[in-house]
């Protein structure tokens, strides 16, 4: 469970509320092969939710800023 970053309500205190709670669900793969190699497989936000983490309200903060939609990483790693 993660929180959004603070806010300032209209006509309130600087930074004074903070962004409703969200929760962001990742799944993450590893599969280790003989050859010293590893495949990696990567799922962040699997429900593909919508999430603001800034607002543009709070102080230093000039624009909205939402989270990652889902995401698919992959990769390999190779051992010498």
């Amino acid at each position: 469970m993660q929180s959004g970053l603070r806010a300032t309500a209209e006509g309130g205190a600087p930074n004074g509320i903070a962004l409703p709670n969200y929760a962001v669900v990742n799944l993450s793969v590893v599969q280790k092969l003989p050859t010293a190699t590893e495949l990696r497989l990567d799922v962040l936000n699997i429900a593909d939710n919508s999430y603001q983490i800034r607002n543009g309200s709070g102080v230093g903060v000039g624009a909205p800023q939402f989270g990652l939609r889902r995401t698919v990483l992959a990769g390999v790693t190779q051992r010498f």
